[in-house]
């Protein structure tokens, strides 16, 4: 693999481009802000120092799957020493950023995500895919956002740019534990877990907490009240609190029910709110999170 510094070149599709900043720093990998000779457009580059390219064979699996192209902007480069997956959506942001970035985060960019997201889960369940680690480091924010509710997989607002933790049901039934999905060891602790009883609920855990992250910027915390498990923060003083109360509850208590059909029906109970008005509100904040993922601000961070 080519030895990687900043603002040195590296060669991507026949196209030089200059390594500008260590973005991401992680157990297995490193993500890296990449753009072109003369231009300041940004993109993304995993690096991983195993050799086997584990995200480029999910997404092939599920180009497979899903007769569809699901990511038609990644490509792979491999080397007997480790690989290098490229993701090329320009000026694009982890949401461990807007994370950091509190006051960015409105009611309608956490529908936003959460309804892209559990439209994305849906497919990666289809497929028979369980991603495991469905937090804000493996997330991405795209800053170019034609319509924020298209489903359309390679027009969608958010995407994932890390299947470390995922696992091909298909055909890896039987060699994997639930404490093996990095979700499981973020929320140890957490009794609701022993209610676990298939990998898919894993991811279902993997999206209530990013919920939670994005409405009360810590992870989840749960209460069994002898009927369901539901949040131990107040969701009554949250805007549209019906909304994520339904939302939580129905996420938290799917047992033994199809994720698929799970994910579905919560993707449809959020597409509800979206109306001219949020619309609206949705445009302006988006606009402001441009401001944050302009060049010039993702490197200056």
């Amino acid at each position: 693999m080519p030895k990687l510094e900043i603002e040195k070149e590296i060669e991507l599709g026949n196209e030089d481009y200059c390594i500008k900043r260590e973005y991401l720093i992680c157990e297995d990998y490193k993500l890296f802000w990449v753009a072109p000779r003369n231009s300041a457009e940004l993109t993304i580059i995993k690096v991983s120092s195993q050799p086997v390219p584990w995200d480029f064979y999910i997404n092939l699996k599920l180009k497979e799957r899903l007769n569809e192209a699901f990511d038609h902007l990644c490509s792979c480069y491999q080397y007997q020493d480790g690989c290098i997956v490229w993701h090329q959506y320009i000026n694009c942001f982890t949401l461990q950023d807007l994370l950091q970035h509190s006051e960015y985060i409105t009611h309608e960019i956490a529908v936003l995500i959460i309804y892209n997201l559990l439209t994305i889960v849906e497919k990666l369940h289809k497929a028979e895919i369980v991603h495991g680690d469905l937090s804000p480091r493996s997330l991405i924010l795209r800053n170019r956002i034609h319509d924020p509710y298209d489903c359309n997989e390679n027009n969608q607002a958010l995407k994932i740019v890390d299947f470390s933790y995922s696992v091909d049901l298909r055909v890896q039934l039987d060699v994997f534990t639930l404490s093996g999905f990095r979700t499981v060891q973020i929320l140890e602790g957490q009794k609701i877990l022993a209610n676990c009883s298939s990998p898919y609920q894993v991811d279902l855990f993997g999206i209530a907490d990013l919920a939670h992250l994005l409405l009360f910027k810590e992870h989840l915390q749960v209460f069994w009240d002898g009927s369901f498990w539901k949040l131990s923060q107040n969701i009554s003083e949250l805007k549209d609190g019906e909304l994520w109360n339904k939302f939580f509850v129905r996420i938290l208590n799917a047992n033994d029910e199809a994720t698929v059909s799970v994910l579905r029906e919560l993707a449809a109970e959020m597409n509800g709110v979206f109306d001219t008005t949020f619309q609206s509100h949705l445009n302006k904040a988006l606009w402001k999170v441009g401001k944050l993922t302009s060049p010039g601000a993702l490197l200056f961070q």
